[in-house]
């Protein structure tokens, strides 16, 4: 049985933190994930998109059994003071599509408590702007939601840890255009389309840079936390109401 299984959109996200893991797949749904191990943790590449997310949190729980899910990656400030490379564990989790919240546990070490908004699209400034008066959001990523949700349903415990990589007035290339159903984003296609047009370089290279960083950060805090074995709380929805209070 394995304790914690993370679950990350890309394998990028995680390349610092399993190199020389154990790599193999899983596969559910005609669909295959690929599954890093090592002492009892897994960490999943589920592809993007919070579907993808909750299909690959439900094939390592059908066949792992773990006692914790983690949803890990990359994410979007949506307040200033949220630079690059910070790392948010969130008290809530919030799936943009249809207001549903989940708690989860926060760790006081670094940026913590406060609300993630899981959305369907990359967020861009005008759309982030609409999450914090929408949510109260501070951060914005696109599969929390759906991994809180399977955790919910099985009943077992789930943690959210994200680095930022783009800031709250950075003003995000079309990802959404090279990015399919399946999860995949197309990254020869983008380069393609970012040699195409100089005046994109600039952004694309910061956005390059800020994610290498941010990646640093999440596997630098994952490697410490997972080897503090720090416990974690339960999953629960909350209603309007008691969020409301929450926020007090």
């Amino acid at each position: 049985m394995s304790k914690i299984v993370i679950i990350a959109a890309m394998e990028r996200e995680l390349a610092p933190l399993v190199r020389g893991w154990k790599k193999s797949v899983v596969a559910a749904n005609e669909k295959k994930f690929t599954v890093f191990e090592r002492e009892g943790v897994l960490a999943v590449v589920s592809g993007i998109g919070c579907q993808n997310a909750a299909l690959a949190a439900q094939a390592t729980v059908e066949q792992f059994h773990p006692s914790v899910l983690m949803s890990v990656g990359l994410a979007g400030a949506l307040i200033r003071s949220l630079k690059v490379g910070s790392v948010f564990t969130p008290s809530v989790v919030v799936d943009a599509s249809d207001g549903e919240e989940y708690r989860c546990a926060a760790d006081g070490t670094h940026v913590s408590g406060g609300v993630l908004v899981t959305s369907g699209e990359v967020a861009g400034v005008e759309a982030k702007q609409n999450l914090v008066h929408r949510f109260h959001g501070l951060v914005v990523d696109m599969e929390a939601a759906g991994i809180a949700r399977l955790a919910q349903q099985v009943h077992i415990d789930f943690r959210c840890v994200k680095a930022i990589s783009d800031e709250a007035d950075f003003v995000m290339p079309p990802m959404g255009k090279f990015m399919d159903a399946a999860g995949n984003f197309a990254t020869s296609k983008f380069a393609l389309w970012a040699a195409l047009r100089p005046w994109q370089w600039t952004r694309v290279a910061a956005l390059a840079r800020n994610s290498r960083r941010a990646t640093r950060a999440l596997c630098g805090w994952l490697a410490k936390d997972l080897a503090r074995n720090l416990p974690s709380g339960e999953v629960v929805t909350l209603n309007r109401a008691e969020f409301s209070e929450a926020k007090r």
